[in-house]
């Protein structure tokens, strides 16, 4: 089974309202029965929970595209694709979006339980939320002419979420502008409010800018930046990032066909 990352529209830990978009940098999961093979909390979180339902101790193989800890939605590629992989195996009828946000909660892994992500992560494609009632408002398409760019950087620290939450109204603004339609100036102001709070440079983002970004910012908490173009105008924009270290282009992605009935 596997999942995606994402780069965020909004940011849910002001209000709790959050946006996501994928993008194709997967996550493969496989599971077999066996002696039980992992340290991650995440991870074991999940495998407990299933347990309890009586599912076998299992042995899990991870194969991710997604740095750790880098604002690009790994844990919940993670946690869907694992979620998804053991209810199918078993064939087990589960919310594995709600499971997902709940048991990385559980986890500590998540400050929201990331719902927002974890829908984008598993059904592609841009996700509305309500993070705290584990409420999806609404999904959309993504668009298929734009190109995401990366600066892709793992480890990131612990947030002050009292930072953030001090500009509740503010990200409710933006969570507005974003279910408006107006996605790409959601997710810019956004992306440079997130830097700004969190104290992360502004340079690659100013520089994205000027150089023709539909958006820019800083996806999650951090610490990774990213830009969207228009499909055939990144060049600039990726010659303006590569002065701060190297960048990965990918593309968003929907996926259609996605079995909803897991």
């Amino acid at each position: 089974m596997q999942a995606y990352g994402g780069v965020s529209i909004i940011n849910a830990l002001p209000s709790w309202y959050g946006s996501s978009m994928a993008i194709d940098m997967k996550v493969k999961v496989r599971v077999w029965e066996g002696k039980r093979n992992s340290d991650d909390k995440l991870v074991n979180e999940i495998l407990d929970y299933f347990a309890s339902l009586n599912v076998p101790d299992l042995r899990v193989e991870i194969e991710s595209e997604i740095p750790i800890g880098s604002g690009l939605k790994s844990s919940s590629a993670l946690s869907t694709a694992l979620i998804g992989e053991i209810a199918q195996k078993f064939s087990l009828k589960v919310d594995v979006t709600k499971l997902s946000a709940i048991l990385s909660l559980k986890a500590g892994v998540s400050y929201t339980g990331a719902f927002d992500d974890a829908v984008s992560s598993w059904y592609g494609g841009i996700s509305f939320t309500y993070n705290k009632e584990f409420k999806l408002i609404k999904t959309q398409r993504a668009s298929e002419d734009v190109i995401v760019l990366l600066l892709a950087r793992g480890g990131k620290t612990r947030v002050d979420m009292s930072k953030l939450r001090a500009f509740r109204t503010l990200f409710l603004e933006f969570f507005n502008i974003a279910m408006s339609g107006r996605i790409w100036e959601a997710m810019k102001l956004n992306g440079i409010a997130v830097a700004t709070i969190l104290g992360y440079s502004s340079e690659p983002i100013e520089s994205s800018l000027r150089a023709g970004a539909l958006a820019s910012g800083i996806s999650g908490n951090g610490p990774s930046y990213f830009a969207v173009a228009k499909e055939g105008e990144e060049g600039p924009i990726l010659e303006a990032l590569e002065k701060f270290g190297k960048v990965k282009l990918v593309r968003a992605i929907n996926l259609d066909n996605r079995d909803r009935t897991i």
